[in-house]
């Protein structure tokens, strides 16, 4: 028989005294709302969803901390017009607290998440959806940013992101070397020739932009999508921490990647997606695609895990040992 040491039993029964303290206050706020734990529709990484009458949604978040990003979502949202958009977006009534938990009311938006249908599509509604995804990405170039949207990302506690008189490629720069100072221990030790790489991307984004500035989503991916019965697109969910304002590419490339992340459909929809987007908007952003790409895999390198030690930082190790995806960067 294993006896666990004294600290650790208590710092154990602490946990479960939180957890159960946290279920029974959030049996009361649902109890307060006529709903109970059956109304339950989604469970993600931040929040528990629930219906709320035929209009609106209920989430709550574990955490006085989320009070901020809620709020700075809810004023955003405010601020955006989507009249010029085929699809709906998010919009947040209101934000409280309650004791140790944040809640929001928002809009219940059509559709059903466009990831929960791709594996039943045959080959022809996958080249459709594939379509209708790239367009829905491209859509937001339509969107009028706020005028007082005076950082190039959305959520920037440290004030890296300040549009003064640089550009979104030097703002990448800093972006870049503020996650190196967290995952380069990890990335030098995995990654094939990363010091070499990493000067690559710092000698491509030196390069003054020249582009149009857009809104970009940040996570824009088929399960932040969802869809009507005949595979229409109708929402998009979801803004959050990476939500910017900069080269709408950004989306279009990230998204390519987040089609199938893990390639649990196998069946090679990296490939086929890419062919969609290099069809409808040229072969010339195949560059952009792969630099937005290989950035992100360093970006990403750690959401899971702060010490890179699960199966999504090994995607992002693959990615940048692609030897293919760094020939194109000239």
């Amino acid at each position: 028989m294993c006896i666990q040491p004294a600290a650790k039993r208590l710092a154990g029964n602490r946990n479960c005294r939180n957890r159960r303290t946290m279920s029974a206050a959030k049996e009361l706020i649902l109890q307060s709302y006529g709903l109970s734990p059956n109304d339950l529709i989604h469970t993600g990484m931040e929040a528990e969803v629930y219906v709320l009458g035929s209009d609106s949604i209920l989430k709550l978040y574990n955490g006085t901390t989320n009070l901020h990003y809620l709020t700075t979502l809810q004023n955003f949202y405010a601020t955006i017009n989507p009249s010029a958009l085929s699809y709906a977006l998010p919009y947040i009534e209101s934000v409280a607290v309650e004791g140790e938990i944040c809640i929001s009311i928002e809009r219940r938006l059509p559709g059903d998440p466009m990831s929960a249908k791709l594996p039943s599509l045959t080959k022809k509604r996958m080249e459709q959806v594939m379509h209708a995804y790239l367009a829905a990405s491209l859509e937001l170039t339509k969107i009028q940013i706020p005028t007082d949207f005076d950082h190039y990302k959305l959520f920037d506690a440290e004030g890296m992101s300040r549009r003064t008189d640089d550009d979104w490629h030097q703002f990448l720069a800093r972006y870049l070397s503020q996650k190196l100072s967290q995952v380069a221990t990890y990335l030098n030790r995995d990654v094939t020739n990363f010091d070499w790489k990493v000067q690559r991307l710092y000698t491509i984004l030196a390069q003054r932009y020249t582009g149009s500035y857009h809104v970009i989503h940040g996570d824009f991916f088929p399960g932040n999508i969802l869809v009507d019965e005949k595979y229409q697109i109708t929402a998009l969910l979801d803004f959050g921490l990476l939500t910017m304002y900069g080269d709408s590419l950004f989306d279009i490339a990230t998204g390519w990647v987040l089609f199938d992340m893990y390639d649990e459909l196998q069946a090679n929809l990296r490939e086929r997606y890419l062919a969609v987007v290099l069809e409808t908007l040229g072969s010339h952003v195949r560059e952009k695609m792969y630099l937005y790409m290989l950035f992100y895999s360093v970006l990403s390198a750690n959401t899971y895990s702060s010490t890179c030690a699960d199966g999504h930082y090994q995607w992002c190790v693959d990615n940048l040992n692609n030897q293919e995806y760094w020939r194109h960067l000239v």
